[in-house]
């Protein structure tokens, strides 16, 4: 039985209406340890999605093994629980299984209807292949450019958004090369996951001024999709949410100004499943303090 302290007193959570617009969820990333991808362990996720007042999940599916029935099944029961899911796959643009698995995926995320999300991740393999990188090529960035948009027409005509999310590259071009500014100014259909703790942990190869960045965010805020709350406390992915090099207050604010909706938990995810949940309420009892969250 999972634990919930809102389901305890009858009350859930909700984002603080400082925040007009702003959704909070989670990505069931944070339990794949423990939880693998699968109908029953999904459907247990939904439950207590609905029980804590969670308006959405990111259904981590990193390789688009769900069958197209397996997501049927499962957008069924999200619709009971008045759940929405944004759908994830884990394969960089470089990555050699990536179209096949993003062909899979865009079908899967029709499925589940709205919002129509579909998430993958922007760079990982070009970098861990070369310890001194430090950008894109030009003729890397034409081939990321080319790609990500002609992935994002082919979502399009499923009535899905394609997002990218931010991970090791570096957000700003450098004497090393491109980076994801240059990406987004060089594309005009795929849209941006934002990751709060990527851009300032020593694993992007520049790590970024958190003021910049968010500057950056609201000249592209139209094509800002989604959010993952990440901790990048002391330089290193969390399990939990704390201080962060940009505060959560700083990126709700922004959100809610240029009207992005979703808001994921993102946890480093532990192998002991009730800790993940616990993992959660912690994260959110945080959120509360820092009146981003309230409960009603």
């Amino acid at each position: 039985m999972i634990s919930s302290c809102a389901a305890q007193n009858d009350k859930k959570m909700k984002v603080s209406d400082q925040y007009p617009g702003v959704k909070l969820g989670f990505s069931t990333q944070n339990f794949l340890q423990c939880m693998p991808v699968g109908v029953d362990n999904l459907k247990e996720l939904l439950d207590f999605a609905s029980a804590e007042g969670y308006e959405f999940i990111e259904l981590r599916d990193p390789a688009a093994e769900l069958s197209q029935e397996d997501c049927k099944i499962l957008a069924v029961y999200a619709q009971e629980k008045n759940v929405e899911v944004i759908y994830e796959i884990h394969k960089d643009l470089f990555n050699p299984e990536f179209q096949e698995v993003f062909d899979r995926a865009v079908l899967n995320t029709a499925t589940f209807g709205k919002p129509g999300i579909l998430r993958s991740i922007l760079s990982w393999s070009e970098f861990t292949a070369d310890e001194n990188k430090m950008g894109w090529t030009r003729e890397e960035l034409d081939h990321l450019a080319a790609l990500a948009d002609e992935c994002a027409a082919k979502a399009k005509n499923q009535n899905v958004q394609f997002v990218l999310e931010n991970i090791i590259e570096p957000w700003f071009g450098n004497d090393g090369g491109y980076g994801l500014a240059d990406l987004f100014q060089e594309t005009s259909g795929v849209g941006l996951q934002f990751d709060t703790a990527n851009p300032f942990l020593p694993s992007c190869r520049c790590v970024a001024d958190p003021e910049k960045v968010a500057e950056h965010l609201g000249q592209i805020a139209g094509r800002w999709f989604t959010t993952h709350l990440k901790c990048g406390k002391d330089a290193a992915f969390q399990p939990v949410l704390a201080v962060n090099p940009m505060p959560y207050k700083k990126v709700f604010e922004l959100m809610s100004t240029n009207q992005v909706q979703y808001a994921a938990l993102e946890l480093l995810s532990v192998d002991d499943k009730q800790a993940c949940f616990e993992n959660h309420h912690k994260s959110v009892e945080y959120l509360i303090e820092l009146g981003i969250v309230e409960i009603k």
